[in-house]
């Protein structure tokens, strides 16, 4: 599992593709409370308007550890580019090129925008993103999404990611535009 967070200096960067706030519809079977997905929070770009690869867009709510959506939580999202790079071969950094933090807002909502990652070249690890969440007085929680339909996520990583926590693996579904789109809450612990 992969904890750091990789140069926490944050870049944002303009528009990533911004799939409508609407198009966020699909829950995840490990939603872990219920209520309507995001829909008034606009995405943090992860990328670039140029950015090679299909648009995905995700969101969801922070809750906090009675299950009530937690404003001011922050949440910070990277995600390898469609080759499965973090970064270009010989940069010089570890630092992922795809990669931003939003801050939730009153209704726990929060929202990114980028493109659907690759596996890494030559592994056997499913395609993913990862997020760091934190909040005073919580623990930070750390999760790690697959996506539903992805050949390399065989029965016994499914096995695994039923018993980890920390993996979460989303059905993504298409927006009217075309885009990828998931939502998933995230509970946070007491600390």
């Amino acid at each position: 599992m992969h904890h750091s967070l990789l140069g926490l200096s944050v870049l944002l960067v303009a528009g990533c593709g911004q799939p409508t706030p609407s198009s966020i519809t699909e829950r995840p079977r490990a939603a872990e409370a219920g209520g309507p997905p995001p829909t008034a929070v606009a995405p943090v770009p992860l990328c670039g308007p140029d950015e090679p690869g299909e648009k995905l867009a995700f969101g969801g709510r922070v809750l906090d550890y009675q299950g009530r959506p937690l404003p001011k939580a922050a949440v910070v999202a990277y995600n390898a580019d469609r080759a499965g790079l973090y970064v270009p071969p010989d940069s010089g950094t570890r630092v992922p090129r795809l990669r931003g933090a939003a801050v939730t807002d009153d209704l726990g909502q929060f929202r990114f925008a980028t493109v659907r990652p690759g596996p890494y070249p030559g592994g056997d690890e499913p395609a993913h993103i990862h997020l760091v969440v934190t909040a005073p007085a919580h623990r930070p929680r750390f999760v790690t999404y697959w996506f539903e339909g992805d050949p390399l996520i065989t029965p016994a990583k499914r096995e695994k990611a039923a018993r980890d926590p920390e993996m979460v693996i989303v059905p993504l579904a298409r927006d009217p535009a075309g885009a990828w789109v998931f939502a998933h809450d995230i509970r946070l612990e007491a600390d």
